[in-house]
């Protein structure tokens, strides 16, 4: 029998069994651990660890006594993060997001799920283990110049400018170096404030080992495509291609072409996994990082026009009028005024 259970009904049982003391709650300045057997669900052990830079360490593990589908309502945490699956397997559509995607030993993604439903499908009588390394990219990344910000994925640049990042989704396979750092941390030697330094090492050695997997299949993608991707993901690197090139993007045509899809399909794409056309999504994205920039009060208009690809600074100033309902120069002046 499959059991269907949401994010409230979810929350409420546990809340019931911490009470009737059949959920272990235990808490210190470094870590968070609840643990314990859910009724109709099965065993649990949730573990939050606390870092600094905006980093944390999430140990999960889960055995579930049915089959459970789990109907998660719209996140409104905007941490990014990395989930490593060490064993079972669940399915999950990111509704608007990506199609139904299996999550199995020997993959990890990277994502922000900010604004996003999600259905899970467990199965009963299998082991499911993760280890999720969240971070919080403007306090992660805020010591680094824009030079070396470049060097960072998109969606990431994106979250260190913006209180509001886009969701995203990405798949990678998990390295021999991370399965190491992923047993380093399991296998942690040290308490205190030794450990904490420990696992805040091993955390940035694996937010490491994922930009410098992003950058050589960045190579990649532009030298030769991979075969066995996905129409979904054959989409998301149109975005990325289209977000890399705020001040000179490739037409329609030519970024079908680069991905290998036909325009027809990536129009349609496109629209069914971002909810708008692909320049539409660029437009409003090209907008947001301008807003970005005259936030700081530290470049005229004309430069941020030029920055994020407009050539005309009267359209520029229209379009942003119409986003944000002001104009750039008054939004730049109101918000020196606080500087």
């Amino acid at each position: 029998m499959t059991k269907i259970i949401t994010d409230k009904e979810c929350g409420e049982l546990w809340e019931e069994n911490w009470q009737n003391g059949k959920i272990f709650y235990k808490s210190s300045d470094l870590e968070t651990i609840y643990q314990g057997y859910l009724p109709g669900i099965g065993n649990e052990y949730d573990s939050r660890i606390k870092l600094r830079h905006g980093l944390n360490i999430g140990l999960y593990e889960c055995e579930l006594t049915e089959d459970l589908v789990w109907q998660r309502d719209i996140n409104d945490n905007y941490q990014f993060g990395l989930s490593f699956f060490l064993s079972g397997k669940v399915k999950i559509h990111r509704h608007g997001l990506t199609n139904e995607t299996e999550e199995i030993t020997g993959r990890y993604y990277s994502e922000c799920n900010c604004d996003v439903k999600e259905t899970e499908w467990w199965q009963a009588g299998e082991k499911f283990s993760r280890i999720y390394i969240g971070f919080e990219p403007q306090q992660f990344f805020q010591s680094f110049g824009e030079e070396l910000l470049e060097q960072i994925p998109v969606e990431m640049r994106q979250g260190v400018m913006s209180d509001r990042p886009q969701p995203y989704y990405r798949l990678g396979k998990t390295t021999r170096k991370m399965r190491q750092t992923l047993h380093e941390i399991l296998q942690c030697p040290y308490q205190g404030l030794m450990r904490q330094m420990y696992l805040e090492s091993r955390a940035v050695d694996l937010i490491t080992l994922h930009l410098q997997q992003f950058q050589d299949n960045s190579f990649y993608q532009k030298n030769s495509f991979a075969k066995d991707l996905s129409d979904v993901e054959r989409i998301h690197q149109a975005k990325e291609i289209l977000l890399s090139n705020l001040e000179n993007p490739p037409s329609l045509v030519e970024l079908a072409r680069q991905v290998g899809l036909n325009d027809f399909k990536l129009k349609r794409g496109f629209r069914q996994v971002f909810g708008t056309s692909a320049f539409k999504y660029l437009h409003d994205y090209r907008l947001e990082v301008a807003r970005q920039f005259l936030a700081t009060g530290e470049m005229k208009v004309e430069d941020v026009a030029s920055r994020v690809g407009f050539e005309s600074r009267s359209y520029f100033a229209i379009a942003f009028r119409q986003k944000f309902g002001v104009n750039p120069q008054k939004y730049r002046q109101n918000h020196s005024n606080y500087l």
